[in-house]
């Protein structure tokens, strides 16, 4: 296929208008798509009406339509292994949650296969510890990892169970039937807590971050000496971290901006911090 074939193709079609249409928040008419991507009006509405029906762009309005990208294009976007826009994001709230707990706070993220750490930052104290950004998150032994995909369907956290699942330490739950019980508690109380599970004498508590769209692809925590984290200030640890993952759920939509709409049910503001596992 040669370059002038390739670039006239329905593909690139598609391809043309998300980017024409991405750098504007507050989207971009039919009228003015057919005028920065200079084709007839009969095409530009037959491609935005594909557009529209598979999700990857989102319209405004029904009067004067506006065209913004869509929900699941948005979505892809945020499982993609960039994550350097959420680390330069998250970076103010996480230096708060630090600086009110005095402990490690992070943030982790899901990219579809697993989860991985993105990005730390440790209070000024003389003891600290510290998430390596990249650091892959165990389903099975780390609170980030549980606040993220107990939010995910049992088919979806299936795939990631298919191999053994490994031991840290003799806290670590290596039977599926053990973590699939807790994943559930998870999704009553609202958070997660790693008790040791994945390094001896450590603790962590994780809370998801929702967005307008509903998927949980984002978990804040907070990490460090076992005593400090579960055993002294669990609940005021708790909610600093809910505040935190407000603030970074709409940090997130602000960057992706998305129709707004109603939480389902199982979309819940997470629960007290009364108990502990």
């Amino acid at each position: 296929m040669n370059d002038v074939t390739s670039k006239d193709s329905p593909l690139e079609r598609y391809i043309s208008i998300l980017e024409t249409i991405a750098p504007f928040s507050d989207g971009l008419t039919a009228a003015e798509l057919e005028a920065a991507l200079n084709l007839p009006r009969t095409s530009i509405n037959r491609l935005l009406h594909v557009l529209l029906d598979s999700g990857m762009v989102n319209a405004d309005s029904v009067r004067n339509r506006t065209f913004r990208l869509g929900n699941r294009l948005l979505r892809i976007l945020q499982m993609s292994p960039d994550s350097e826009w959420l680390a330069t994001l998250a970076q103010r709230p996480l230096q708060d949650l630090a600086e009110e707990t005095g402990q490690s706070a992070f943030i982790s993220k899901f990219d579809g296969t697993e989860v991985r750490s993105v990005t730390c930052v440790a209070p000024d104290t003389p003891v600290r510890t510290y998430v390596m950004p990249g650091m892959a998150m165990p389903i099975n032994a780390t609170a980030s990892a549980k606040a993220i995909l107990a939010f995910h369907p049992d088919s979806e956290v299936d795939k990631l169970l298919i191999s053994e699942l490994q031991s840290f330490t003799d806290k670590t739950k290596t039977q599926v039937v053990d973590l699939k019980r807790e994943l559930a508690s998870v999704r009553e109380r609202g958070y997660a807590t790693d008790l040791a599970e994945h390094v001896a004498g450590l603790g962590s508590i994780a809370f998801p971050v929702r967005t307008a769209r509903g998927a949980v692809a984002f978990a804040v925590g907070l990490t460090g000496p076992y005593g400090q984290i579960i055993d002294h200030n669990f609940d005021a640890h708790c909610q600093a971290l809910r505040s935190a993952a407000r603030q970074l759920g709409k940090l997130v939509d602000l960057r992706t901006p998305s129709e707004e709409r109603p939480l389902s049910p199982d979309q819940d503001e997470p629960g007290s911090a009364a108990s502990k596992l």
